[in-house]
């Protein structure tokens, strides 16, 4: 009997999704040849089924280019849909053991790994690009990053991922004018960043545009840590307006607005009056702010309709038109997380032994401490 058939079967919408976003994929790699490294350009030309080197040189390559890790991932990813399964599955495991060797190297130097750059993206989701929910969003900037061969850095986990972080949730159906995400990018690009965002811009879906590149300290607080309070925006359609407006009267009028959101969801009703903030019409549109913290997961578009009482596919059009952030005091306390030669040097007293430690950087001559 095939086990497969006990599996729950996929909904409708969600394979519309996931074709969706495949179709947005592709359609990106269309838009230019790919500017991702030439080591991991082969090794998917290899799992495609259409090698140009034998196991033992595509390795070497990895290997020269630094980029085991992320051929690891890539290989795991694709270990069920390759041509050759089998010679995959070979250079999954000796791919899988130099993986380890090289996360473990930079988790050694990872404090002191000054050229890391932290980049806050703001873009705008609107139009074709409502479509997308998170996963989808993170998926597509990834995909803009590689083909425009712009290095994520990796985390230390032990099956690393690329730096690239959502900043607040916006679901499916949903619009911004102001969205934000943090990459960090292995070194700082050489080029402007005016060229960087029109490349990133070139290779996105429509709907989807990037309109500003903010560099931050690597320490700097996520959007998430900051977040106060999202600003809303829906404009009503006509057979929904009155009935939207008396709702809205009757929430304005009360001092608590119970919200159970069912079964599913432990714990006690929300008062959305402590919740909505400044819900009021404004040039036809029905205008509001929502607290963030601690409520970065309420979908909007549920918050609406448990106080209009109208089904969530009503509310086309939403959008968040910006997001109020306290200061990050991280910001303010560099001391505190940049590293410093003097605890370097301090480190190498400390150890004593009259043996030395030597830091190599790519870029300068080796600084040799003596205790």
């Amino acid at each position: 009997m095939d086990a497969r058939t006990h599996l729950p079967a996929i909904p409708a919408e969600a394979l519309v999704r996931r074709a969706r976003l495949q179709t947005a994929l592709q359609a990106m790699e269309a838009v230019g040849p790919s500017l991702e490294p030439p080591a991991l350009q082969v090794l998917r030309a290899t799992i495609a089924g259409r090698p140009t080197l034998i196991s033992d040189a595509l390795i070497e390559l990895l290997i020269n280019a630094e980029l085991a890790e992320e051929a690891a991932e890539i290989l795991r990813a694709s270990r069920h849909v390759a041509a050759d399964v089998e010679a995959i599955g070979m250079l999954i495991s000796c791919m899988a053991p130099l993986a380890v060797k090289s996360r473990q190297r930079r988790s050694a130097s990872w404090h002191l790994d000054a050229r890391r750059a932290l980049i806050r993206l703001q873009f705008a989701k609107e139009g074709a690009a409502i479509c997308f929910d998170d996963g989808d969003l993170h998926a597509l900037f990834l995909q803009a990053f590689r083909l425009e061969g712009l290095p994520l850095a990796l985390d230390l986990a032990k099956r690393p991922r690329p730096l690239l972080a959502n900043g607040l949730p916006l679901p499916s159906g949903v619009g911004g004018l102001n969205e934000a995400m943090d990459a960090v990018l292995t070194r700082e690009p050489q080029e402007d960043s005016d060229a960087m965002m029109a490349r990133l811009n070139q290779r996105l879906p429509k709907g989807l545009h990037i309109h500003h590149w903010n560099p931050l300290p690597i320490y700097a607080s996520g959007i998430g840590e900051l977040a106060l309070l999202s600003h809303w925006r829906w404009e009503p359609a006509a057979q929904h307006r009155n009935h939207a407006e008396a709702r809205v009267s009757a929430f304005l009028t009360v001092e608590t607005w119970r919200w159970d959101r069912g079964e599913a969801k432990a714990g006690e009703p929300l008062d959305l009056r402590h919740i909505v903030r400044d819900l009021r019409w404004e040039d036809g549109a029905l205008c509001f702010s929502t607290r963030m913290r601690p409520f970065h997961a309420l979908s909007p578009l549920k918050v609406l309709a448990a106080i209009l009482d109208l089904e969530p596919a009503c509310f086309l059009g939403l959008v968040r038109t910006a997001v109020d952030l306290k200061p990050d005091a991280r910001l303010d306390q560099g001391e505190r997380f940049e590293p410093k030669l003097k605890n370097m040097y301090e480190d190498a007293v400390l150890l004593g032994g009259g043996s030395n430690i030597v830091l190599v950087d790519d870029d300068d001559e080796p600084l040799l401490l003596c205790p």
